[in-house]
């Protein structure tokens, strides 16, 4: 399914600007949770250390990146401040760190799982990519932004296509 058909599906169920906001942020704030413990396993490599932490927010942009481009690239940024706050926390006794960490995820999906109930009236479980999407929601939602400024309208036109990508498969 390209990006376009993904990002047909996903507009329809996220068109409140209040929780695609909450949406935003609360993909930074799933990834922070994360990068608290993956901060803690460590591989020296040539006089540096590389955590787990660095991988994850490498693949996770290296993915943005793929899905398109300027998005990726811009959702991408707000990883590199993710990663030094979750490098803090992972520098803090072990069970604050974790305490914080799952602090986080508690918060972050009540907030998005709110914004989806209160602002939207529809829920979408994890239809639209399971978990990979808490990771790259934004890559979306800047998209939208790029769109609503005019720019990247040959995939605007492919994500707003009539039908569904089901439907245009079987035609």
């Amino acid at each position: 399914m390209s990006f376009a058909d993904k990002m047909r599906v996903w507009m329809p169920l996220h068109e409140n600007g209040v929780s695609r906001a909450a949406h935003f942020v609360g993909a930074y704030m799933f990834t922070f949770a994360l990068l608290v413990p993956l901060c803690l396993v460590r591989v020296p490599v040539g006089g540096v250390e590389i955590t787990a932490a660095h991988a994850l927010v490498v693949a996770v942009a290296l993915y943005a990146v793929s899905l398109e481009w300027t998005a990726g690239l811009l959702m991408a940024l707000p990883l590199v401040p993710t990663l030094v706050a979750a490098q803090s926390v992972a520098a803090l006794p072990g069970s604050t760190a974790a305490a914080v960490a799952v602090g986080v995820m508690v918060v972050r999906f009540a907030l998005v799982v709110g914004a989806h109930v209160v602002f939207e009236k529809k829920t979408h479980g994890l239809s639209l990519g399971g978990p990979l999407l808490f990771f790259i929601e934004p890559v979306y939602l800047l998209t939208l932004a790029l769109f609503a400024m005019g720019l990247k309208r040959d995939l605007h036109a492919r994500a707003t296509a009539g039908g569904t990508p089901a439907a245009r498969l079987a035609a």
